[in-house]
């Protein structure tokens, strides 16, 4: 009987140390990108090398609000359990619970999960940063949560070289008019 009960208690010891194991990592593609101020450009979050199958998740992120602007979340269509782009709020730069479910396609390795589209509002970089969402981990076929690492990536808005070539022409008219005014 004691015996019983210590095989009982290694497997299940075995038993959540492989459900421990089971990983993966929430990316965003490109991790670097560049745009100027007013336009418009999207990234992708994607998961990337899980070793379990996933049947959902979900992710909060977090951006400079004065550069950036989150426009719209579009969860992947293969998640067509239950999905949902999250709450946004610019003026904070954060997205919180963007989750997606699936029972008929439930993924393993490299999968997409959402596309984000952003306005970007002034020059500067700003760093997306994906974090858990507390309310929605990710979770295997056997309902065990999945360890993940959230990744981030650079978003630099630039000003167009016609920009800058209006600035150099507006100093330049000024350094002329106060020589002239000099004179």
């Amino acid at each position: 009987m004691k015996s019983l009960q210590k095989f009982c208690a290694a497997l299940a010891l075995a038993g959540m140390a492989c459900a421990a194991q089971a990983s993966g990592n929430l990316v965003i593609t490109p991790s670097t990108t560049s745009t100027t101020p007013g336009s418009s450009f999207s990234v992708d979050v994607r998961g990337a090398d899980f070793t379990d199958i996933v049947v959902g998740g979900g992710f909060n992120l977090s951006f400079d609000a004065s550069l950036l602007s989150l426009d719209s979340v579009v969860i992947d269509a293969s998640w067509e359990f239950a999905r949902s782009g999250g709450l946004i709020d610019n003026a904070s730069g954060t997205l919180n619970d963007a989750y997606f479910n699936t029972f008929v396609s439930s993924p393993t390795g490299d999968f997409a999960v959402a596309t984000l589209t952003f306005t970007a509002k002034a020059p500067g970089s700003s760093m997306l940063v994906l974090a858990a969402s507390p309310n929605f981990p990710f979770a295997n076929l056997q309902a065990e949560v999945i360890d993940v690492a959230f990744g981030s990536a650079r978003v630099t808005a630039v000003p167009e070289p016609a920009t800058w070539a209006t600035l150099l022409a507006g100093v330049a008219l000024l350094g002329a008019r106060r020589r002239a005014a000099r004179a």
